[in-house]
């Protein structure tokens, strides 16, 4: 999407349980699908049998992990219920707990100020590389979990 001059770039970001990056795409404009930002980064490919991808709610690609016999977990919603079942409030912490992991590590990369603000549209064509190499110095800092 342009915006004055600007463009929305997002990449696709996999966190391990420890809270080390493991995974970026390359960079993406912003008017891409989460799907298919998955199909093109190849992220399935790396999976095996018996993985399990935690997402939020609308990363539709299931039907890319089946096959694969990946286990996507999405956080429940209520869908016009009142309440969740004890199991769906049990899944939803767990998700949450593992999702506090990832916003902190996505704020590490923020911090990087060459892509927490405006990235001039003249370093568009290296932003994939930006952001691998701010993922790499990320990995190196103190642990996110202990």
């Amino acid at each position: 999407t342009w915006i004055q001059n600007h463009a929305t770039l997002k990449c696709l970001v996999g966190i391990a349980p420890t809270g080390a990056i493991t995974f970026l795409s390359d960079v993406y404009e912003g008017c891409i699908s989460d799907k298919e930002i998955t199909i093109r980064s190849g992220l399935a490919e790396l999976l095996n049998p018996g993985d399990l991808v935690i997402a939020d709610r609308g990363f539709l690609i299931r039907d890319i992990l089946n096959p694969r016999k990946v286990e996507l977990n999405i956080p429940p919603f209520l869908s016009g219920r009142d309440r969740l079942t004890p199991q769906e409030e049990i899944l939803t912490k767990r998700i949450a707990w593992v999702g506090i992991h990832v916003e902190r590590a996505i704020e590490r990369m923020k911090k990087f100020k060459i892509i927490g603000t405006t990235i001039p549209l003249s370093l568009k064509p290296v932003a994939s590389e930006i952001v691998h190499i701010i993922g790499f110095l990320v990995n190196y800092q103190s642990p996110l979990v202990k």
